[in-house]
């Protein structure tokens, strides 16, 4: 069995990691790892910052992880977040610190003060012009042997379309699930439940091009 270590500590992603790729590994994630390095997210791009994550973990792995020596290791990392197309793609790669960002404080915002800016920004907008996605970027890297060179990375990638609610719907998902309202569907994301988010999200998208490329490479 293949082990598997989630580059993430958000629950809400391991769970639905877990509930599309299903047993066929043993998971870790960075709550199992606490040593290991936190990684600035300063690329421009959702691939590339999925890509640090992974190969940045996968790296200190292969010459720290002597306690998971003789299993077959891979990192997967995810960069995800919400284009507004009324914001010029905003918030983007800053969604998890968007309403952080301006002031130059660090770490990541709250979903609600996320939410919160959001909405002021599209004050005034239509419902027509409020049209937005959810685009995930996974990157799978191997863990190297010791002294090995480095692993090639694969890169996933899951859109799921929709539009920006002018209210908050529903009280599951995370992030910015209650203002989001995903194409044919008269549900928001933290109305429609788990289920059938995990059906449909930008992250089950990317996660099923990952199951598939697994399977073809037993």
């Amino acid at each position: 069995m293949r082990t598997l270590v989630l580059a993430t500590r958000n629950r809400h992603k391991v769970g639905e990691i877990q509930a599309v790729l299903g047993p066929a590994f043993e998971y870790l994630t960075l709550a199992d790892l606490p040593a290991a390095p936190e990684v600035e997210e300063d690329a421009g791009t959702f691939a590339g910052n999925a890509r640090k994550k992974a190969e940045t973990l996968a790296g200190w792995l292969a010459a720290n992880g002597s306690a998971l020596a003789g299993r077959e290791i891979w990192v997967l990392a995810d960069d995800s977040g919400l284009e507004v197309d009324a914001l010029d793609g905003a918030p983007g790669v800053h969604s998890a610190r968007f309403a952080a960002f301006d002031t130059g404080r660090p770490g990541n915002s709250t979903d609600a003060e996320n939410n919160q800016k959001l909405l002021r920004r599209l004050d005034g907008v239509p419902a027509s012009d409020r049209t937005a996605r959810f685009r995930c970027v996974m990157a799978l890297t191997p863990v190297p042997a010791a002294g090995a060179a480095p692993s090639v990375t694969q890169l996933f990638t899951g859109v799921c379309e929709g539009s920006v609610l002018d209210q908050p719907r529903g009280t599951g998902g995370f992030g910015y699930d209650p203002l989001f309202l995903p194409q044919g569907f008269e549900l928001s994301f933290a109305e429609l439940g788990e289920e059938a988010k995990n059906r449909i999200s930008h992250r089950a998208r990317a996660l099923a091009g990952l199951h598939d490329w697994l399977a073809a490479h037993p």
